[in-house]
């Protein structure tokens, strides 16, 4: 059940993005379900809408559920697009018609004319604010501190393959892989979407746990040592392993992150008592001293800190 209702949520957000238009479409929906008193309206608007809301929201999701679970290749990445069928702008110009006639006087429907004007706008997101639209940091337009990471991985290593094989948090995936096929990632987005292969082993387990406050080390040496990883990073705008932040800089989490950053009650007291600050010569800021678990720390970039998995 959590799983089909993250898919929920991301289904919503990977159509909507931070934009609330989604909103005002389900509160016309509202309206026309309610308060409108045409019968023969809400046969042809109101009810195929809540028909496709329940099978998009439900059925899409579960069905997806069931895909995955048989390793079917089916591609996750379609699923934002199934929310077209609400024809929201349609669905929301109607409703808002609808309210407007159902005021009485002249002056009342001019000033919710009005009124909606602003809605309308803070529907919308800003495009120069957007992050899609930011302004390039280098040529790959990539941010310019996961290509740093990965060169400091890729000097760093002497595989014979010359690959650097990382766990990472999921969301900066998509950095890596577009900027050096060399470096080889545990999971990406295949552990959360499914698109390049399902994944319910191992990896899965390990993904989940980088996204807590305080990741299972045991669960990742284990998978790594499987998996032939040799460097991992972590975020510290969210992990603190239960100790004091040191996310001495104020970074902000990932504001579109919807899964569950509680970490197992064990695994947070474990790591209390075992991993200690200490503090970086180089920046003067504190890391964590994982040596006790086989990670040697490899140095502090922005708000990410990288370790190498000890041979």
């Amino acid at each position: 059940m959590k799983r089909i209702i993250l898919d929920i949520i991301h289904l919503n957000n990977d159509y909507t993005g931070n934009g609330m238009f989604m909103a005002l479409y389900l509160i016309t929906l509202l309206f026309i379900v309610f308060v409108l008193k045409d019968r023969r309206l809400k046969n042809k608007i109101a009810y195929p809408a809540v028909l496709l809301l329940l099978f998009v929201y439900l059925g899409i999701t579960s069905g997806n559920y069931v895909l995955a679970r048989s390793n079917s290749q089916f591609d996750n990445e379609i699923m934002g697009r199934f929310v077209w069928l609400f024809m929201i702008p349609a669905i929301a110009a109607i409703g808002c018609t609808f309210m407007v006639s159902a005021l009485k006087s002249r002056k009342e429907q001019a000033l919710l004319t009005i009124a909606f004007i602003p809605v309308l706008f803070m529907c919308g997101v800003f495009q120069i604010n957007d992050y899609r639209f930011q302004k390039a940091d280098n040529l790959y337009k990539l941010p310019q501190v996961f290509i740093d990471i990965a060169d400091a991985v890729l000097s760093d290593q002497a595989d014979e393959d010359g690959m650097a094989r990382m766990i990472v948090p999921y969301e900066t995936a998509y950095s890596f892989r577009q900027y050096s096929s060399r470096v080889e990632l545990l999971y990406g987005e295949d552990a959360t979407f499914g698109r390049i292969w399902p994944i319910w082993d191992e990896r899965r387990d390990a993904c989940e746990t980088m996204q807590t406050t305080c990741p299972d080390l045991n669960v990742i040496l284990d998978t790594a040592a499987k998996f032939n990883g040799e460097y991992i990073l972590f975020d510290c705008s969210y992990v603190d392993f239960g100790l004091k932040s040191i996310n001495t800089d104020g970074y902000m989490g990932d504001e579109n992150f919807v899964g569950d950053r509680t970490p197992d009650p064990g695994v947070l007291e474990k790591a209390k008592n075992s991993i200690v600050l200490l503090e970086d010569r180089d920046s003067g800021k504190p890391f964590w001293d994982l040596d006790g678990y086989g990670l040697e720390y490899m140095g502090r970039y922005e708000r990410y800190l990288l370790y190498r998995f000890a041979n």
